[in-house]
Formats: C-alpha cells, structure tokens, sequence
C-alpha cells in the first residue's frame, strides 16, 4: 500500500466516513458564521467532527486549535462576492510543498465544469498530479460555469467522473435526483457537500447515505446554524456513530 493510498484510507478512518465542516467560504468575503475562525474551531474542538476545511490563512492562524481535527486545506480559488460575473478557471495557488509543511491531510480544489471549461479541467488535472507527487490526498468539488445550474444531475454525475479519471481521491458533490446514479458512476468515493443553508439537511443527508455516499463536508449548514452541536451530533449518528 503505498503512501498516497494509506492516508486516503486515513480520511475515511471513522468508521468508513469522513464528516467535515466546511469554513473556507471567506475567500469569496464577508461570510455570516465565520466572524471569528478561531472561537469556531474551539467550539465545535469536542464534537463529533472529523475535520475541518479552510483557506490556508486561516490555517496558518489557528495552527493550535487545528491539531484536534484534520486538515483539509483549500488550494484553489475564484473571485470574490465582488465580481461582475462568476469565473469559470479555479486556480490552485497553495503548493504541494505548502500542503504538505502545513500537514494537511488532504486538500480540496473546484473544478468548474460546462462553459469553456478545459482552462478549469487542466488546471485541477495539473494539481491533481502535483500533489500525488508528495502522497497528498485530493478532494475534488465539482461546480458549474453557469452557478445556477450547480445542483443539477448533469453536471454533479459528469464531473464527479471527469475528477475521478483525472486523478481525484475523493469527490464533494452536491446532492441532486438520480443521486445513487452519481455514486454509481463515481469509481472513487463521494461525500455530500451542503449546498444552500436548509431545514432538510437531515433528510437530504440520509437519503445521499443511502444512495452510497461516504459521508458530509457542510458548511452553512452548520456554522450558521442556531443549534450546530445538536446538529452536528444528529449527522454522526446518520453515520453510524
């Protein structure tokens, strides 16, 4: 087994599943929630929380209070809440070299799909390679050119394939009809990204775990809401736990 499939296999050490929270919206801007990184970290530190995904920042700040979760380090990036228009390119800016000082256990990048999407595509199969160079797993999320169309069969079921045969260890996907379709044509594992912030987190999550996912990475979902531990402890127990 070699080292890049011992720390896949790590990822996935609870029980069969990995159960993330998502705080790397920020370099997008203001996000509600996510004021203060550092007294998040410290409040969700006992949950049953497997790892935690932000920019690499933050994960130079909060270098202490990131020792009781894995890391997942965000590598790629967009453009802000300011922009006229969504961007279609994700580049990595984090260096394998950079992952891998900081002890990520795993880095996640988009890739954008639909549109003139072989800027994204090259760019996340690039990365994808650079990091394997230095056994760092690779989560993929996949995202659309037009945004809206994100949580669509089409592209969730394309482009989980597409980072799966470009090398992806792991793929985020947002949940959509025919879910169990996605998974089936994913040969790598997927876990359920969040999506919108929602009352039905908890029905949407069971269903994706029944349509095979290997576990969550949310975001909104949690940090943002009123109860978050509750939460939290209600989505493991889904896992099993």
């Amino acid at each position: 087994m070699n080292g890049l499939k011992r720390n896949t296999e790590k990822l996935f050490s609870h029980g069969g599943k990995l159960f993330a929270m998502a705080m790397d919206l920020p370099q997008c801007g203001l996000v509600e929630g996510l004021e203060d990184p550092l007294a998040l970290i410290r409040e969700v530190k006992d949950t049953e929380l497997d790892a935690l995904l932000v920019n690499v920042g933050v994960a130079r700040l909060a270098q202490e209070e990131l020792l009781h979760k894995k890391l997942l380090l965000r590598t790629s990036s967009g453009g802000t809440n300011l922009a006229s228009a969504f961007t279609n390119v994700q580049k990595n800016h984090v260096s394998p070299e950079t992952a891998l000082a900081m002890g990520a256990d795993a880095v996640v990048m988009m890739m954008v799909i639909g549109g003139a999407d072989y800027a994204s595509i090259q760019d996340a199969a690039a990365a994808i390679d650079a990091y394997h160079r230095l056994s760092i797993p690779v989560i993929v999320e996949i995202l659309a050119d037009d945004f809206s169309a994100t949580q669509s069969f089409d592209i969730q079921a394309n482009g989980a394939r597409v980072a799966a045969e470009l090398g992806a260890d792991v793929v985020k996907a947002f949940y959509t009809e025919n879910f169990e379709q996605v998974v089936a044509n994913c040969p790598v594992p997927i876990v359920l990204a969040g999506g919108p912030k929602g009352s039905d987190i908890l029905d949407t999550a069971r269903l994706a775990l029944g349509a095979g996912a290997r576990g969550f990475c949310f975001g909104r979902n949690l940090f943002q809401s009123e109860e978050k531990r509750q939460r939290i402890t209600a989505l493991s127990k889904l896992l099993g736990r």
